[in-house]
């Protein structure tokens, strides 16, 4: 039986919810004030174990995942749910790996935040690729599926207030017109009553408290180039009706990985993808709209 210090128990679990986790990434996650050598060293205790295996690119920390044994040990412990899903193959897993990390990113922002002012967000507080349906049917355009859903509690005129987000993080791959599409998706989401709902309510309420915040974050090119695409993201969405007629409803916003690393949600990073105003305004922050 392989005996496991808190460091390789947390870092196990958090590479087997989020599925691939780069060492510098678990280090921040579940080490903050542990020397990065130490670090490299337990992750390499943890593959001689058996229980992780990893993915490496030239000049680019390695890539974590688990083998079925460290799924098993996780899952066997039972500290989190268990995750529907396995590592794809090693070429799915290549083509995957620079989307996955920036969620684990965009997820971090928050957690150094969080750490900084005394706020509830860690390393499980977002879940990766959770599925939502908008109408009945079996049809992949049935469902929309958020890259996480990601919670977040302050303090706030003395009283706790919990934040949630649908995450998107789009590395300037897919087209503008079909993210836009996505964000459609969303409205429907927040409209969506099940045909057998005897009280009328919408499928979300079942889940959540509030309507949660959609969050678009783009990476994968300069700042300037995320810019303009911000801008057509924008423009997208306020031409699609549905879209636009549900500002007072849906909150959706947009910024740049860059812009949430660096400056984290607290300052004025985001610009709303609905309604009139542009003016950047904070991810985290008093509710733009109230979702009915």
């Amino acid at each position: 039986m392989v005996r496991l210090d808190s460091f390789q128990r947390d870092a196990l679990t958090a590479i087997y919810w989020h599925r691939l986790v780069n060492t510098d990434q678990l280090g921040r996650l579940v080490g903050p004030s542990m020397p990065a050598r130490t670090v490299r060293d337990k992750l390499l205790a943890l593959r001689r174990a058996g229980l992780v295996d990893r993915i490496v690119h030239q000049r680019a920390p390695r890539v974590w995942h688990v083998t079925e044994d460290g799924a098993a040990a996780v899952e066997a412990a039972g500290t989190v749910d268990a995750r529907p899903y396995r590592l794809p193959s090693m070429a799915v897993a290549d083509l995957l790996h620079r989307h996955a990390l920036d969620v684990v990113e965009t997820g971090l922002a928050f957690v150094e935040t969080a750490r900084a002012h005394g706020h509830d967000c860690g390393p499980l507080s977002w879940t990766p690729e959770v599925a939502h349906r908008v109408r009945a049917g079996s049809d992949r355009r049935d469902v929309v599926i958020a890259d996480a859903v990601l919670h977040y509690v302050c303090e706030r005129d003395g009283r706790r207030v919990q934040r949630v987000f649908f995450v998107e993080v789009d590395r300037a791959t897919m087209p503008v017109a079909r993210l836009a599409r996505k964000l459609g998706r969303y409205v429907r989401y927040h409209g969506y009553v099940a045909k057998q709902a005897a009280d009328n309510r919408p499928v979300w309420q079942q889940r959540y408290a509030r309507f949660p915040r959609v969050l678009v974050v783009l990476s994968g090119a300069p700042e300037h180039v995320l810019d303009r695409r911000l801008a057509d993201l924008r423009a997208h969405t306020q031409a699609m009706t549905t879209a636009a007629l549900a500002h007072d409803r849906v909150v959706a916003l947009a910024t740049t990985l860059e812009r949430l690393r660096c400056r984290g949600p607290l300052r004025e990073i985001a610009v709303p993808l609905l309604g009139d105003d542009t003016r950047p305004v904070p991810v985290v922050g008093p509710p733009a709209a109230r979702a009915r």
